[in-house]
């Protein structure tokens, strides 16, 4: 019979060779980034549909809230402008009537220089004739009236009336009001009676064109 020479020991515990299973990759996954381990999924198409949405929506509030600022700056200047326009017609407003009730009260005032020498007119009533000119005078001046023509101001055309001149030797007197005949008076820019004033010219040396 032949004999096996091999022992019996070795061949019994002699292991099979070691096997490495790599699982298999699932059949949907994506590509991975290496050494990151993170997956990038594509945007589905709904996904895609409502994110246009979004931006659509956010694109649309952007031209409201400019709208609206340009609508709330226009509301501003609307605002400024009818102020402005409401201001200046009460000034107007006051014009004409200050204008309107002048020329009475400056026929007044005509009135009471006229009896400021009568002997024949008492002394209280003089007195309140000249009351009532000041309480006239006085809502005048709240309504916006003043008086133009003073003193030591230069010559102004258009606020005063040259009645006479008088002849100065200083330069800076030259066209300079010298004395008042008269005051005028304007509300706001208009003028409703110029100041009548003389005037300074100044005297040429002899010999001099």
């Amino acid at each position: 019979e032949p004999h096996d020479d091999a022992p019996k020991g070795a061949a019994e515990s002699e292991e099979p060779p070691a096997v490495s299973v790599v699982p298999d990759e699932p059949e949907d996954a994506q590509d991975v980034d290496e050494g990151v381990g993170v997956a990038f999924i594509e945007p589905d198409a709904a996904t895609a549909a409502a994110l246009g949405q979004v931006r659509d929506l956010e694109a649309r509030l952007r031209t409201v809230s400019a709208a609206y600022k340009q609508i709330q700056e226009e509301m501003t200047q609307a605002r400024a402008r009818m102020e402005r326009q409401g201001v200046l017609q009460r000034e107007v407003q006051r014009g004409e009537l200050v204008a309107t009730l002048f020329e009475p009260l400056e026929n007044f005032r005509r009135s009471m220089q006229a009896v400021a020498g009568d002997e024949t007119v008492s002394a209280e009533a003089k007195e309140g004739l000249a009351h009532v000119s000041k309480q006239f005078l006085k809502a005048f001046t709240e309504l916006g009236l003043e008086e133009t023509g003073a003193v030591g101001v230069l010559f102004d055309p258009t606020q005063h009336e040259a009645i006479a001149m008088v002849t100065v030797t200083d330069p800076e007197e030259d066209g300079v009001v010298k004395e008042v005949f008269s005051v005028g008076y304007r509300i706001g820019t208009r003028l409703l009676r110029p100041a009548r004033v003389v005037i300074g010219k100044i005297e040429e040396p002899a010999g001099e064109a």
